[in-house]
């Protein structure tokens, strides 16, 4: 029987707001905080890289451990309460060892979260999965409110407000989190032999080649934007708009996301959110007005909502029985991981060597040439997938 609106929706779409509006209260500011105990920019970018390097082991390893063990619940609270508790470390440290430790802790349990979390949204809608943007979209609205509160705290109160905004924001998604219906069905193959199926399973590796670049792009702009403004002279106040208007961008596509899903297909949102990430990372690189960086950042719904409308759709579709958490982690693997993890170190070097604008830049014509690839190589791109329904 097909489960109803209401219910089915409730509790992720609460987790998602609560652990979003947290994620943005610190996200965006690790760059800045780094620099301020005296990191280099190229030290920054290993340090920024950390974060999806770990999405490509973390979230693949994690997920695929969940689906083994069918202890998605148990693994959801430990990685929630590690980052609350590497937060804080992070915070108190200032040498780049150390931070490097606990970055790397702080990576492994934040690329864990995103997979189970997405996978038990499907599994609670149902036959409603292609409503899942619907969903996800209180994820922006957290991000975009928190996002613009917390550009106030740090103007008048400096950085460690949003360290302890995050770590409240964990002990509240660990109380939500224990609300969720968490699939506890297994995958009776175990871990390796799961992650081994999936990327045997006919499309993944063109799928995931496409949701590399649009990682690499994504990258670039998580690491550096808010350290571009402020080398453009921008103050907290208008980082926080900034940030919030790339969330409300998003906001639409969410809402609509059933209706995209069906009049235009997961693979072409994808390459559609290529050419919005290009086109954004080239606008950025031929302005140094920090008001400028407003009406840019309304292409970030094109860039990010589109990509994860499309890759979650996709991979939910084409992934193997048993293994829908899995593929939401190798999925997150490609584009929050490898591609991100790309986006920031390689993103870094320019940055220090050659500047933002030609970072933005070159990172830009990479991300357009491979949309165009993508969309003019006959057979390059995956193929539409028929929808259907795992866990």
């Amino acid at each position: 029987m097909e489960k109803q609106p209401g219910s089915s929706a409730l509790i992720p779409g609460l987790m998602f707001f609560v652990f979003f509006a947290s994620a943005s209260m610190l996200l965006p500011f690790f760059g800045l905080h780094y620099r301020s105990v005296g990191m280099t920019e190229s030290q920054v970018g290993v340090l920024a890289g950390l974060k999806p390097l770990m999405v490509v082991f973390g979230a693949g390893i994690s997920s695929a451990a969940a689906d083994a063990t069918g202890r998605h619940a148990t693994v959801l609270a430990v990685v929630l309460m590690g980052m609350a508790l590497t937060v804080f470390g992070i915070l108190h440290a200032a040498s780049f060892p150390l931070l490097f430790v606990l970055t790397l802790m702080f990576a492994f349990c934040f690329a864990s979260v995103g997979p189970i979390l997405d996978n038990t949204t499907l599994h609670m809608l149902g036959s409603r999965a292609d409503s899942f943007g619907r969903v996800r979209v209180w994820g922006g609205i957290g991000w975009a409110i928190a996002a613009f509160a917390i550009g106030y705290g740090v103007e008048h109160w400096g950085l460690v407000v949003s360290f302890y905004g995050f770590i409240g924001g964990m002990m509240a998604s660990l109380v939500v989190s224990r609300f969720l219906r968490v699939p506890r069905s297994g995958f009776a193959g175990g871990m390796l032999s799961g992650l081994g199926t999936i990327l045997r399973t006919k499309g993944w590796p063109r799928f995931l080649a496409l949701m590399f670049f649009g990682g690499l792009g994504i990258g670039v702009m998580n690491s550096y934007l808010l350290m571009y403004m402020q080398d453009i002279g921008s103050s907290g106040r208008l980082m926080g708009i900034a940030v919030s208007i790339g969330t409300v961008s998003e906001l639409a596509l969410f809402v609509f996301a059933p209706l995209l899903l069906a009049r235009v297909g997961p693979r072409r949102l994808i390459i559609a959110s290529l050419f919005g990430n290009g086109i954004r990372l080239i606008a950025y690189s031929v302005t140094v007005v920090p008001l400028l960086v407003l009406p840019i950042q309304m292409l970030h719904g094109a860039a990010f909502g589109l990509l994860l409308i499309g890759g979650v759709s996709y991979a939910a579709r084409i992934a193997p029985p048993g293994l829908g958490t899995a593929a939401q982690g190798v999925m997150n693997s490609a584009v929050f991981g490898a591609g991100a993890f790309g986006g920031a170190v390689f993103g870094g070097a320019l940055y220090q060597h050659l500047g933002p604008l030609v970072m933005f830049r070159v990172i830009g014509a990479v991300v357009l040439g491979a949309a165009l690839l993508f969309s003019l190589v006959p057979g390059l791109a995956p193929r539409d997938a028929v929808p259907h329904r795992t866990t």
